[in-house]
């Protein structure tokens, strides 16, 4: 469920109110934590009568006040058959004895549902569910298994800690409002044949984690702010009855905001420095007119081909769209080059970098193609470059994690590089505003100046990051390799 502001114009004048439209911001796969409850209770199962009881209670239904002479006489019962229908009948309370005539009780006709002639009983039995409940809003949870990427994804906020650590005494109603959903999950054939009769002892057991698909939306007018899309997650009922994890979602959403900060202008400069040809028309005396730039990344298709070398982007390289565009300039590019043994990815300096299932697949897809035609049975090796102490989701993504100490690149930029191949770039910073949502804005491209002078440009300070002889070597060489096409780049953002 999206929750969006009325559109409003920006002071900036990022775009004309006509030309507004949503934006696709991006993309994260967060855990939603969870905990596994032993919860006895007791059921009430629906059972039938004795086939022989079930045809005498149709009958004194029929027939009330019959004789119980004319009622044997009328199956054919002995009256040792009898006495034992008769037994069970009255013993459960559905018929009464009186003076020789059979009565059917209140209880007795219960059984009959309506539009049923089919006389039914409840048995209650014990039994154990172990069920998982979701922690932030106590609602169930099927646990479902995560790969080692997923198990190291960012966690939601526990907005109130003190709900969760007493979650055991607050499973009782939960259990109850999930019941159905439990049982029929369990068996769906006999669902409707037994009903929650109660819940007697809960005791919490393991922990385990679920993921959530988000998405962050926002406008072309307002793109640093967005609200997180989950209908890949759930539909809209089922947001409506976990409003505690639509909360936390939000603070997920807000925690990721920054500010403008004074390496933008370096980091917007090295966009230059990589593709002058393609972005001369919004180079100003100041640097980068970015938002002209984003105005009309905003409003062109810039789809990918051939003849198209350089393509202009917004938004997280991990959405949809531009996972598609990166994709195609990839599969294009492969075409006419040879193909290196590394992958390079530069990591900006923000919040929750890469927390998508999208990364890991990306990156397998890169790597397993680029090593299908480098003299090697080995898919390419992925090398992420961090400064700082990288994100465990991170850890488990790349096949290498190098990383500096101190910063050797503006912090806000983000660079791809398979050597000799393609580059993708993009400048992580508010955009029309001086705090909110960063909002990715840059270019993919497979033009050979700008693969050339992205590799230089990184090969400067690889050895800030790279601390493997033989590893640097590898990645030294690739940097070093030239591309054997020499098509011209396209000079402006593309139609």
């Amino acid at each position: 469920m999206i929750t969006q502001t009325r559109p409003i114009l920006s002071l900036t004048g990022l775009l004309k109110p006509e030309e507004d439209k949503d934006l696709e911001l991006a993309s994260y796969d967060v855990l939603l934590p969870c905990r596994r409850f032993d919860v006895d209770h007791k059921v009430a199962v629906l059972g039938r009568v004795s086939l022989t009881a079930e045809f005498l209670l149709r009958l004194v239904k029929s027939v009330d006040g019959i004789d119980e002479n004319e009622a044997a006489l009328f199956f054919g019962f002995g009256l040792r058959d009898m006495s034992f229908v008769l037994a069970e009948v009255a013993g459960l309370g559905y018929v009464e004895r009186r003076e020789g005539r059979l009565w059917i009780t209140l209880s007795g006709m219960s059984l009959f549902l309506e539009g049923s002639d089919e006389p039914k009983i409840f048995d209650v039995e014990a039994r154990r569910e172990n069920v998982g409940f979701d922690l932030i809003s106590l609602a169930y949870e099927h646990p479902r298994g995560l790969d080692d990427f997923s198990r190291a994804l960012p966690e939601l906020p526990l907005l109130q800690p003190e709900r969760a650590s007493a979650a055991a005494g607050n499973i009782y109603s939960a259990f109850r409002k999930s019941y159905s959903e439990i049982a029929s999950r369990r068996d769906k054939a006999s669902f409707d044949k037994r009903s929650l009769y109660s819940i007697d002892h809960v005791s919490p057991g393991d922990r385990f984690s679920s993921s959530v698909k988000l998405t962050i939306k926002s406008t072309g007018l307002r793109p640093w702010a967005g609200v997180a899309d989950l209908s890949e997650w759930r539909n809209e009922v089922e947001q409506e009855d976990r409003p505690e994890v639509l909360d936390a979602v939000a603070a997920f959403v807000d925690d990721l905001s920054v500010t403008q900060r004074s390496g933008d202008r370096e980091a917007y400069e090295v966009l230059i420095s990589l593709a002058p040809e393609f972005l001369k028309e919004f180079v100003r005396k100041s640097g980068l007119a970015v938002d002209q730039y984003y105005r009309e990344t905003f409003n062109r298709v810039g789809e990918v081909r051939s003849n198209r070398q350089t393509i202009a982007f917004v938004g997280s390289l991990f959405t949809r769209d531009n996972v598609r565009k990166l994709t195609e300039a990839y599969s294009i590019a492969l075409r006419s080059r040879s193909r290196p043994s590394t992958l390079l990815w530069l990591i900006p300096i923000v919040k929750h970098w890469g927390a998508t299932k999208t990364l890991p697949e990306l990156l397998r897809m890169m790597a397993s193609r680029n090593g299908a035609d480098n003299n090697s049975d080995r898919p390419a090796t992925t090398v992420g470059l961090v400064s700082g102490w990288p994100d465990a989701h991170v850890k488990k993504a790349f096949a290498q994690v190098c990383k500096s100490d101190a910063p050797a690149f503006p912090q806000t930029l983000e660079l791809l590089i398979v050597p000799g191949v393609l580059v993708a770039a993009s400048i992580h910073a508010p955009i029309g505003s001086k705090a909110g949502l960063p909002v990715p804005l840059g270019f993919i491209s497979f033009d050979p100046r700008v693969v050339e002078r992205a590799s230089e440009y990184v090969g400067h300070s690889l050895h800030r990051y790279v601390k493997e002889d033989a590893l640097e070597r590898r990645i030294r060489e690739d940097l070093a390799r030239t591309t054997a096409d020499e098509g011209e780049m396209s000079s402006s953002v593309p139609e």
